[in-house]
């Protein structure tokens, strides 16, 4: 699957409507006043992400403290031809608690996206500040 904005979005929209993601009405203000600043063309649909703080907008945790990841979702896939394949996010945070990216990737990077990939859900793994 080709990296483009539109597919950025699509997934930020999925992880704001999950229950088991925290805060995720917070992440999706995050994505609706922010900008993309790369999106990756290794074949992942991962991005790197800037926003614009604000005195209204809350950070997704309290200040984090490093670049880095805040919470890590690992979704295994519904495909009985090889039933270990796997979807794995990561959510990342910039000092501040702002986001600051996504990583979203196929079998441990290992593989490319497909254009179209049925996760089990809810995810196996779940851990992060953000999960806390």
């Amino acid at each position: 699957m080709v990296n483009t904005t539109a597919v950025a979005e699509r997934w930020t929209r999925f992880l704001a409507s999950r229950s088991y993601v925290p805060r995720g009405e917070v992440l999706l203000k995050h994505f609706e006043r922010g900008k993309i600043t790369r999106l990756c063309g290794c074949g992942c649909n991962s991005f790197d992400f800037a926003v614009e703080t604000s005195s209204d907008l809350e950070p997704l945790v309290a200040s984090a403290g490093y670049d880095g990841g805040i919470l890590m979702l690992a979704f295994y896939v519904r495909d009985r031809s090889e039933p270990k394949l796997t979807v794995e996010i990561t959510v990342f945070a910039n000092p501040g608690g702002y986001l600051s990216g996504i990583d979203i990737d196929f079998c441990g990077n290992s593989m490319p996206m497909p254009e179209f990939v049925d996760m089990e859900e809810p995810p196996f793994h779940v851990v992060g500040l953000l999960a806390a």
